[in-house]
């Protein structure tokens, strides 16, 4: 997740991880991604997974030999990230870091995976867009899972989820310094039963 300082909505995850269970957290890696890995659209060695909660995507790409950097805002998330990547015996540099200063990492990446955080992002998009140019390798690519206009979802509950995403939102977001190679439907999977949620999967590549 990202936030530009620490806040209440900040300490409302850390707390969330450490009592409950966010929906998105599934225990697995998202099966969109799986898909896109064994259709070979994830491009390594280097992969930066950002937003990445409890690690289950970067665990899962470790696991078929990349290598993987996870950042996330909440340290709590980091450290089950940590646990659980100990447990998969798999190497995972993880990282307690705001999505909007990757920038700090000193490091480019041959693909950035954004599986859930985009649609959060709403006055810091374009700063948001060029920390993502900051970090990836030239000619790298960014694989962004993000909820389509296509959901029914928001519209029965408006204020409870973020505001999905259209083509041409994705379009205009990524106007400068990116090419869309592709978008697709998927599904971004959730642990609540019957709720899982129509999301746009995209391809783009770094003009750099």
């Amino acid at each position: 997740m990202l936030f530009k300082k620490k806040s209440l909505k900040n300490l409302f995850f850390d707390l969330w991880y450490r009592f409950g269970k966010p929906p998105w957290i599934i225990d697995q890696a998202q099966p969109d991604l799986i898909a896109a890995a064994e259709k070979g659209e994830v491009r390594g060695p280097t992969v930066l997974d950002v937003g990445c909660g409890t690690g289950d995507n970067a665990i899962y790409l470790a696991g078929r030999g990349f290598e993987v950097t996870g950042v996330d805002v909440s340290a709590k998330a980091i450290n089950i990230a940590k646990q659980k990547a100990r447990k998969a015996k798999v190497d995972v540099t993880f990282i307690t870091l705001d999505a909007l200063n990757i920038g700090t990492l000193a490091k480019k990446f041959d693909t950035l995976i954004d599986f859930g955080l985009f649609h959060n992002v709403k006055g810091d998009r374009e700063r948001y867009v060029h920390a993502l140019s900051d970090v990836c390798a030239s000619k790298g690519q960014l694989l962004m899972l993000c909820f389509s206009d296509q959901a029914g979802e928001y519209d029965v509950y408006p204020h409870f989820y973020p505001k999905p995403m259209s083509q041409d939102e994705i379009h205009a977001s990524f106007s400068k310094g990116w090419k869309i190679e592709w978008i697709r439907l998927g599904r971004t999977q959730s642990n609540q039963k019957f709720e899982d949620y129509s999301s746009w999967l995209t391809n783009m590549t770094s003009k750099k």
